[in-house]
């Protein structure tokens, strides 16, 4: 055995043993392309403070990571950075709608929309 093979041995256990190891792979271009978007979503909101800014990011570049998987399917001719930074500026705005119409409407009104007769 190698001293290479030693410290490979030694560095991989350390890792295991934090559960570093463990943690599941980052799509580089998904992140990339989640940023983008979610930077551009920061940049287009003039009247935010700086903690507001930071966390529209987070939680844009978020959101467009992990609505990647779901639309990526839907739009097959799209790359997957393409469809993160689509996710990252989408997804919110249709969120803020959806919670805007459903603090407006009554029980009984959303369940006849999701029925299909209103």
């Amino acid at each position: 055995m190698s001293l290479t093979d030693s410290a490979y041995n030694s560095i991989s256990g350390l890792l295991l043993g934090l559960g570093i190891a463990t943690l599941p792979s980052i799509d580089g271009e998904v992140l990339f392309g989640a940023s983008l978007g979610a930077w551009l979503v920061t940049t287009t909101r003039s009247n935010f403070k700086a903690w507001q800014r930071i966390g529209s990011w987070l939680m844009s570049a978020s959101v467009g990571y992990l609505f990647t998987p779901v639309a990526q399917p839907l739009a097959p001719f799209l790359t997957a950075g393409v469809t993160a930074f689509l996710c990252a500026l989408v997804v919110i705005p249709i969120s803020i709608k959806l919670m805007q119409w459903m603090d407006g409407a009554a029980l009984g009104d959303i369940i006849r929309h999701l029925r299909g007769r209103g």
